[in-house]
């Protein structure tokens, strides 16, 4: 979440740059693919998004979603296999098409890891056309991008070595999943493209690791500090514009604050405020970039620098040749706090914090009617300073949890990557939280205790718990008797269970397993037959169902893991009594 731009914004500055995005392999599948609900609006009217995505169905689909939602900005998603090379290539469709790539997938060697040969396992062979970013900018004489995002299955360097020309020219950060074991055959690693970039003068920034772990198909057990072997993460790359000796046309105030604003969005609140201290320093008698009030404004938004005296600060007693005369913060910066609560630090104490601008309690037994109500979900949580989740879309499900959630004991039942006990020690939520899975945490949490087990034999003690949670997990091979029992026995009185499901009517019949279990979507009938077996352990829904539909929300291009299947979420909260 950005810390400065909305000050940059308000005072004008974004509106003398324009900041131009690509992203190669654009199907919207992870909550980064979709970058206005990260916060790169801000730069509309001056931004421009260019997709690209050998699928041409899931680009009519995305294009088709920007028309729709009327944007301010220019978004256009192109068919196109981008390479390092112009002429055909195979490209080898995989079973779930996110995993779909012009490497051969390598099953023989990725059966051994938990969760990958269903994702990667072979569906059928193409053969696709494949240009150059380099070729496709010429053509259409695109000058600059500033961002690029690569997500094409151990195709990324190739991409890159067929952009060196833009590359070199105008890009200042990289953003690129990287697999360190060959999830296809002969795919470059990690080290390859970070030797490539770090050539090219780009800083590697970060790993991001969310669920790129794999562990054994043969071990029953797994090691709780060493949770399975690394198979991919997410790479961010930013160039550092103000390194001593550094010689490059880059380096120039324009682009140095557009690599501060970058910075900032992607969340290196630590470096756009050097970038942009610098700046101030360097070019400040330009007004153009004299930042002095916007930093020393962002500054006082957090609490614990206010305690301490913002005027005290040494970076804004650098910068205070620079701050307006009539700066109100250096006045009176212990009682005068102009609030933007977006800006509000995680560091800030959340401790028996009401919720920010937080709307009239909302339903909770209903089913997710149409894509908006995801953006402002995810915009909820922003506000708040909760964790959006990796899958944007099941914001959606946290919002409505974290928001009703009290305090109490805790259960998370499928707690690998449970965004939910991320949230709950965000909202400083009181008593133990605990997870159950069948396979370990991705990153676990100090403050849970997790467990490897069976949610409906769990081994807990009887009525200990105040609130379970269940996000998308009753639809892979769950009885629900057996559920219903369990969570019953679990829950102490007038505890509440809030459960989540993947969910269309007429029935879906999905012929492939996900997290190596079948996926069955629940109908009407499956649900009413969850809030039966639920109602007879003594769990009764909190309010009525709203049964009424919308659209299809999930759909290919959006989040779906099968090509022609569409549907959207449920919830339904009981509660013990």
């Amino acid at each position: 979440m950005s810390f400065f731009l909305s000050s940059l914004k308000q005072s004008g500055h974004l509106d003398k740059i324009h900041m131009t995005i690509c992203i190669v392999g654009s199907r919207k599948i992870v909550n980064e693919d979709d970058y206005a609900s990260k916060g790169w609006h801000l730069f509309a009217p001056n931004l421009t998004i260019l997709g690209f995505d050998a699928d041409k169905e899931a680009c009519n689909l995305a294009n088709a979603e920007i028309e729709a939602r009327q944007v301010n900005w220019a978004e256009s998603h192109i068919p196109l296999a981008l390479w390092n090379s112009i002429g055909k290539q195979t490209l080898y469709v995989t079973r779930y098409p996110g995993c779909s790539s012009l490497y051969q997938p390598n099953e023989s060697y990725m059966q051994r890891f938990n969760g990958y040969i269903d994702l990667i396992q072979l569906d059928r062979t193409i053969e696709v056309e494949t240009t150059t970013l380099d070729t496709f900018c010429q053509s259409e004489k695109i000058k600059e991008i500033d961002f690029i995002h690569l997500d094409v299955q151990g195709g990324e360097l190739s991409v890159l070595e067929g952009a060196s020309e833009i590359l070199d020219k105008s890009i200042l950060a990289v953003y690129s999943e990287v697999e360190f074991t060959d999830i296809y055959v002969n795919q470059p690693l990690f080290g390859d493209l970070d030797i490539y970039l770090r050539n090219q003068d780009f800083t590697l920034f970060d790993l991001i690791v969310s669920t790129g772990r794999a562990v054994r198909t043969t071990s029953p057990i797994v090691s709780p500090n060493r949770p399975g072997s690394l198979v991919w993460a997410d790479a961010l790359y930013l160039r550092d514009l103000i390194r001593p000796n550094l010689n490059t046309h880059l380096q120039t105030p324009e682009r140095i604050l557009k690599l501060a604003c970058i910075a900032d969005v992607m969340d290196y609140t630590d470096y756009a405020l050097e970038l942009l201290e610098y700046l101030t320093l360097n070019y400040g008698n330009d007004s153009n970039y004299n930042f002095a009030d916007n930093i020393i404004e962002s500054l006082a938004q957090v609490p614990e620098l206010v305690k301490q005296g913002i005027e005290n600060l040494p970076i804004v007693n650098r910068l205070r040749d620079y701050a307006s005369s009539n700066n109100i913060y250096l006045r009176d910066a212990k009682t005068k706090i102009k609030g933007n609560k977006n800006r509000i630090s995680r560091a800030a104490n959340l401790t028996n914090k009401s919720e920010r601008d937080a709307p009239t309690k909302p339903s909770v037994c209903k089913f997710l009617k149409f894509r908006d109500e995801i953006y402002k979900c995810t915009d909820y949580l922003h506000r708040n300073g909760y964790a959006s989740h990796n899958l944007v879309c099941k914001d959606w499900d946290i919002a409505h949890i974290i928001f009703d959630l009290s305090d109490g004991n805790l259960l998370d039942m499928g707690s690998s990557d449970s965004y939910i006990l991320k949230n709950a020690v965000l909202k400083n939520v009181q008593g133990e939280k605990y997870g159950i899975d069948l396979q370990p945490p991705d990153v676990p949490l100090e403050e849970v205790k997790y467990m490897i087990g069976d949610l409906m034999d769990t081994k807990l003690p009887d009525s200990y718990f105040t609130n379970i949670t269940c996000l998308s997990v009753i639809e892979h091979e769950v009885d629900f008797q057996k559920f219903a029992t369990e969570v019953s026995r679990l829950l102490s009185e007038n505890g509440k269970l809030y459960v989540t499901f993947d969910y269309w009517t007429p029935k879906l019949k999905p012929d492939f397993k996900l997290y190596d279990k079948l996926w069955n979507p629940l109908d009407e009938n499956d649900t009413k037959n969850l809030i039966g077996e639920c109602k007879n352990c003594g769990l009764n829904l909190v309010e009525p169902v709203d049964w009424s539909l919308g659209d299809a929300v999930i759909k290919p291009g959006y989040f779906s893991p099968g090509a022609n299947i569409s549907y959207t979420f449920g919830m339904l909260v009981f509660q013990k009594n």
